[in-house]
C-alpha cells in the first residue's frame, strides 16, 4: 500500500510540474518556473531600472542618486518597487524612507526631498546605447 501511495504522489507531482512548465506562470510556483528566470529580454529594446534620487539640506536644489538598500533606507529595492502604486497614490509615504535614512545614517546630510524614478535604458544587440529616459513616478518634499 505504501508503494502505491508513493507512486501516485510521484505521478501527481510529475503531472503538476509538466503542466506548470507548459502553461503555468509565477502563481503556479513551485510547479512552474519563475518568469524572471525562464525568459530573456529581446536583444534590442529597453531595460527598466527603478531607483531613488534625493535632495539634501546641504544642496536643496540638486537631485542626486541615492542607493536603495537596507543599509541606506532600511528596505530593499524590491520592497519599494512592489509598493509603487501605493507610493504614486500617496507620495508622502516616501517621507518614511527619509526618516529611516536619518536614523540609519545620523551623520549624513538630512534628506529634504526624495523621489522614485524609473530609468529606461535603450539596448541594441544587448549593448546599452547610452540613451536613458527617466520618469519621475512620485516625489516628496519635507514640509
Amino acid at each position: 500500500m505504501a508503494k502505491a501511495w508513493r507512486a501516485v504522489l510521484v505521478v501527481a507531482l510529475t503531472l503538476l510540474f509538466c503542466a506548470g512548465s507548459v502553461v503555468g506562470d509565477d502563481h503556479w510556483w513551485p510547479f512552474s518556473p519563475w518568469r524572471m528566470f525562464s525568459t530573456s529580454q529581446a536583444a534590442t529594446g529597453s531595460v527598466w531600472s527603478t531607483g531613488i534620487e534625493v535632495r539634501t539640506a546641504d544642496a536643496p536644489d540638486e537631485w542626486v542618486h541615492a542607493s536603495l538598500t537596507p543599509e541606506n533606507v532600511g528596505v530593499n529595492r524590491a520592497e519599494v518597487e512592489g509598493r509603487i502604486p501605493q507610493i504614486e497614490a500617496d507620495p508622502a509615504r516616501l517621507g518614511t524612507l527619509a526618516r529611516s535614512h536619518a536614523r540609519l545614517r545620523p551623520d549624513a546630510p538630512a534628506w529634504v526631498g526624495l523621489r522614485v524614478v524609473r530609468h529606461k535604458i535603450v539596448v541594441v544587440d544587448r549593448v546599452p546605447t547610452g540613451e536613458v529616459e527617466t520618469d519621475v513616478l512620485a516625489e516628496w518634499s519635507q514640509p
